[in-house]
């Protein structure tokens, strides 16, 4: 070997040696970034279990405050489902005096489904008035439906939502109960049996 020539087994030894700093900082640096994702990973909430009714285990069913509980009813005249409401419409609040269930559904509403023919059995049976407000829906499929159903307490519309968006209508099915001064004294989320529309009737409007 000529005194020019550089030994290849020192060098590559040499620059081994000196690769191994930076390897072990981009292994420390992925282990970092491991543990990070996995530490938020573990810090984020699960989502909340479904519940009956289509509805999340949180939603409050029985009537959490809210900004139209305790307020009066906006003024408001809803229009007939076809035959199926008042020929003049809905005037709201209710100047007679006389409290009333207002429920908000839809034909694409499955829970809103499942639950008129109870509002019809507490149509019958008490004397108190119950009205249903299609919400955003499809005339044509909301009358074949409700016909179906055997559905006699009125229904009226609220086309664009307007009257919901008024009352802070979060979603379908959504019961209101409204004193005979037109002011809104609970608001029932979700499905609902008997007895819940039962009791709170008799906790609110007597």
């Amino acid at each position: 070997m000529s005194r020019t020539e550089t030994p290849t087994e020192p060098v590559a030894v040499e620059r081994a040696r000196s690769a191994r700093p930076t390897l072990r900082l981009v292994a420390v640096v992925g282990l970092l970034v491991v543990l990070g994702i996995a530490g938020v990973a573990m810090l984020r909430p699960d989502p909340p279990a479904p519940a009956a009714g289509g509805v999340t285990a949180d939603t409050p069913r029985l009537g959490a405050p809210d900004r139209a509980v305790g307020r009066p009813i906006p003024d408001v005249t809803l229009p007939p489902l076809a035959g199926l409401g008042p020929s003049g419409g809905l005037a709201l609040p209710p100047g007679d005096g006389e409290p009333m269930v207002i429920n908000f559904w839809a034909s694409w509403c499955q829970p809103c489904v499942d639950e008129m023919p109870m509002l019809q059995r507490v149509a019958d049976d008490l004397d108190l008035t119950i009205v249903g407000v299609d919400y955003i829906d499809q005339a044509d499929k909301a009358v074949a439906l409700a016909e179906r159903l055997g559905i006699r307490y009125p229904l009226v519309r609220d086309d664009e939502g307007t009257f919901g968006q008024a009352v802070g209508l979060a979603g379908t099915p959504t019961t209101l109960l409204v004193d005979g001064d037109g002011v809104v004294r609970r608001r029932l989320t979700g499905e609902l049996t008997e007895q819940q529309l039962r009791d709170a009737i008799a906790a609110d409007l007597g």
